[in-house]
């Protein structure tokens, strides 16, 4: 029997073993924050663009509303972003205790930066161009 080409040529089977090790590089830099990564990237996407809606935050980030929803309260537990209702959606804006974490957010990410630059070199940016380009087709052909 043939041994399947799946390891190397399925864009399922590989981007998904990427993402198990590339989020135990992400994880081990954020930890200083206290918390996973994506929350670090809620926060950088509220100081971007604030205050925002929970769907804007889901659709900036290609995360799932319910997700975002439920870290946005995690968020909002310890002071970092503040929540109100407006109508049928929530707002979600920077909180009391937010400067302090997006000083160690952005810095883990300029490590984060750093380290993949290292580990990954030319093949970095060519990677993550075609990753947003071809996220952007699939989400195209989702939404018909």
């Amino acid at each position: 029997m043939t041994e399947h080409h799946f390891y190397h040529t399925c864009a399922y089977f590989t981007a998904a073993r990427y993402l198990r090790s590339i989020e135990q590089v992400a994880n081990q830099t954020f930890a200083p924050t206290g918390f996973k990564p994506a929350y670090a990237y809620i926060m950088m996407a509220l100081e971007d663009h604030h205050p925002a809606t929970i769907m804007e935050i889901a659709t900036t980030l290609g995360y799932e509303r319910s997700t975002v929803s439920r870290m946005v309260k995690t968020l909002s537990q310890h002071q970092l972003v503040v929540l109100a209702s407006a109508g049928r959606a929530t707002t979600v804006d920077l909180g009391p205790a937010s400067a302090s974490f997006l000083q160690t957010a952005n810095a883990c990410l300029q490590k984060f930066g750093a380290q993949t630059d290292a580990y990954l070199g030319a093949d970095k940016a060519k990677m993550t161009a075609l990753l947003t380009s071809n996220n952007a087709k699939l989400r195209a052909q989702l939404a018909k």
